[in-house]
């Protein structure tokens, strides 16, 4: 059973590696660079975590948790529900900037398959976000007329939607000549949560057989 001291060492660690990462926007940070960050011995990211992958997945699943309580707080609201997914997509994009590293580090993960990182991050932010979803499209249904929507595409298509931009950031900065402030996410925002709303609203074009890119007359 870890001491108060390696608990105490442990937040340090965390909160050395959350502030190099967010200082170079999501980039990798050695570990002696965050022992130095967190003035503690290198051998203590071994102790406490195990590795510094076990470090990382501590941070992540720390970000991850965040963003499930912010969308539990928001369930909680009687807000109207496009306006509670008005919300819901600045909080995603709000996230990114906090912590712009949550993206690189979830999709590695994920790319390794290895079936318990995939499980820690499915119980921790996918399905619990998903349901939420769920719940919001039912509720948009029943109070604004929302089109009947899968929660589980809704859910990549929207976390994909917000996630881009931090992803391509560097294609936004040399590319575009534009750089992630506080007027740029406060547009795209605006820009995803439009997209969402007006796309699931009354009257929203659905798609036919005839749109179906897997089908082809010949």
């Amino acid at each position: 059973m870890p001491t108060r001291n390696a608990d105490q060492t442990a937040a340090k660690l965390l909160r050395a590696a959350h502030d190099l990462l967010v200082e170079r926007a999501g980039q990798n940070a050695s570990v002696s660079d965050i022992c130095a960050r967190a003035d503690v011995n290198v051998a203590m990211v071994k102790y406490c975590f195990g590795s510094k992958d076990g470090l990382l997945d501590a941070l992540l699943e720390r970000a991850l948790r965040q963003l499930a309580t912010e969308l539990d707080r928001l369930a909680d609201t009687d807000l109207a529900p496009s306006v509670k997914l008005r919300r819901h997509v600045a909080g995603i994009v709000r996230n990114y900037v906090r912590f712009p590293y949550v993206n690189r580090l979830m999709n590695e993960r994920l790319l390794t398959a290895d079936p318990e990182s995939v499980d820690r991050i499915g119980a921790s932010f996918a399905v619990p976000a998903r349901d939420w979803y769920a719940t919001l499209l039912l509720e948009g249904r029943a109070q604004e007329g929302w089109r009947e929507i899968d929660p589980t595409v809704f859910f990549f298509a929207i976390v994909g939607l917000c996630e881009f931009l931090f992803s391509a950031r560097p294609l936004l900065e040399r590319g575009f000549g534009e750089s992630i402030d506080d007027p740029l996410v406060q547009r795209f925002s605006e820009q995803i949560a439009d997209l969402a709303v007006m796309g699931i609203a009354p009257g929203a074009p659905v798609a036919s057989d005839s749109c179906d890119t897997g089908r082809h007359d010949r």
